[in-house]
């Protein structure tokens, strides 16, 4: 739990499911990786995992929670595939006694009884920050992900500020496709025909940005990608100085964390570090660490953010 909070046992074996926004990276895999193993580790039983199929398909995910509500469960974590639409149905499952964890990317609802997030506003500061000390008033091209979601915006607004402080000019600007390898190849590829002379890119997060360094590397480019979310790709790219810096996003840790919160709040126990202000629900933060080539062999990825390697989820439920 990397310092958030004492991990506690369930009291009882509660049901607990998973509704997943996709499983295609290892990020959205590490998640599922902490949240399988955290229930082993407390007693609860992981009842069912759902995959929505990606971001903005938050129809197919309110359907799969309407499943869950149905299916009698205790609590439902979420990574939700928009950040709108989901009050309704959160309303009806906590109508239910079934509390609702949102994770990583965070939904609306004020029925939500915790958000275990991450502060976005900083880490995209501390992004852009990397740039004003290596190169103040350099040109930057963004590729800020997809448009409807709310992470990646607070992201974008805190790099954004901190950017304009040192002098950076961003250019591309754009939400945009979604946040595979082969989006970060296509924006990439066409923002660099635009723009040939930038010197950074910022990706907002690890697919995305392995195909952005993947087409800088193909098209012979100098600019640098900075970036949020380690995957195994991203290792060998940070060491090839193609990847200047990630800002490390806990994927498994967010899983251990959101399971050790939902049953905190089955056993009645403290929210240890929730925070108000931030959500219409309390919200508690990971920790991020900044991986750069000096010190990518003394950081282990597989203790907070890589799952297993070649670990799949289980197909639960079905």
């Amino acid at each position: 739990m990397l310092g958030m909070a004492t991990p506690v046992k369930a009291a009882k074996p509660y049901r607990i499911a998973y509704a997943a926004v996709q499983m295609n990276d290892d990020f959205y895999l590490g998640i599922a990786w902490g949240v399988v193993d955290e229930a082993r580790r407390t007693g609860a039983e992981l009842v069912r995992i759902t995959n929505a199929g990606g971001y903005g398909k938050s129809a197919e995910q309110i359907g799969q929670l309407e499943e869950l509500k149905a299916l009698g469960v205790d609590a439902v974590l979420i990574v939700g595939a928009t950040f709108n639409g989901y009050d309704t149905v959160v309303e009806r499952l906590a109508a239910s006694g079934i509390r609702v964890i949102s994770v990583a990317s965070p939904i609306s609802a004020p029925r939500t009884t915790l958000g275990v997030l991450q502060d976005e506003t900083a880490l995209g500061a501390r992004i852009a920050n990397f740039i004003c000390q290596k190169a103040p008033k350099s040109s930057v091209l963004t590729l800020p992900g997809p448009a409807g979601t709310e992470w990646n915006k607070v992201r974008f607004d805190g790099f954004k500020a901190r950017a304009e402080q040192c002098g950076l000019t961003l250019v591309g600007n754009t939400f945009r496709g979604n946040i595979s390898i082969e989006d970060g190849q296509q924006q990439v590829q066409d923002g660099l025909l635009k723009y040939p002379d930038v010197s950074y890119v910022y990706a907002v997060s690890g697919a995305l940005a392995v195909g952005a360094a993947q087409q800088i590397r193909r098209s012979g480019a100098k600019a640098k990608v900075v970036t949020g979310t380690v995957n195994e790709r991203t290792i060998g790219l940070v060491k090839a100085g193609v990847i200047e810096m990630v800002a490390s996003e806990p994927s498994v840790l967010f899983g251990r964390a959101a399971l050790q919160y939902a049953v905190r709040s089955l056993n009645g126990d403290p929210l240890v570090g929730a925070k108000s202000g931030v959500l219409p629900y309390p919200v508690v933060f990971v920790p991020n660490t900044e991986i750069t080539r000096d010190n990518i062999d003394r950081y282990d990825m597989y203790v907070a953010d890589l799952p297993p390697k070649g670990w799949q989820p289980p197909a639960l439920g079905h």
